[in-house]
């Protein structure tokens, strides 16, 4: 890439990202390594509505509305758990490939990500034993880019595993419950 392309590249955005941006933010986190841009703390705060409804208030004041399946004796009003977590993968791997891809000057021509697994529902439902959860997560990525697919293929493999949600849950995370009964 020519010095004018590069130039070109830190002015305009690629990818809708403001790659100079993009590294500002990575010079603070450098600078400041356990400070509030290198170490967020996210929040959420989930009111129960009725029956299995919520409502997810997140810290920068967007909501989401939560529900169960029909089957499973909701409403369909909002989205299940399973959704989101699956709904978070899929925006964290969006969000690493696509800053990753930028700051490497390879434009996106289209990108999906399709996130899917299977609940194991005997067991929350107390009918056998074991794990509750997913039995496994897939996350099949489908891209074209301006990159050449060798290069490509190489960097979002490298990508991947610096992904925070896929990280959070390949790794034990201890997940603490605090408890205020009134």
């Amino acid at each position: 890439m020519t010095q004018q392309a590069l130039r070109i590249n830190e002015i305009t955005p690629l990818n809708g990202i403001d790659v100079q941006r993009s590294k500002a933010v990575q010079e603070s986190i450098r600078a400041d390594g356990d400070g509030s841009v290198a170490r967020p703390e996210y929040r959420a705060v989930i009111d129960w509505q009725s029956g299995y409804e919520t409502v997810a208030t997140v810290g920068g004041g967007q909501s989401v509305r939560g529900d169960e399946p029909v089957a499973y004796g909701g409403r369909a009003n909002g989205l299940s758990p399973q959704d989101l977590l699956l709904t978070a993968v899929g925006n964290c791997v969006a969000a690493t490939f696509i800053g990753g891809l930028s700051a490497k000057s390879i434009a996106v021509h289209s990108l999906r990500i399709s996130v899917s697994g299977r609940v194991d529902f005997r067991v929350a439902y107390g009918i056998a034993p074991g794990a509750p959860g997913f039995e496994a997560i897939e996350v099949a990525v489908d891209i074209a880019t301006s990159g050449e697919r060798s290069q490509v293929e190489a960097l979002l493999r490298q990508l991947y595993p610096t992904a925070p949600i896929p990280d959070t849950i390949l790794r034990p995370v201890p997940v603490n419950l605090l408890l205020d009964i009134h």
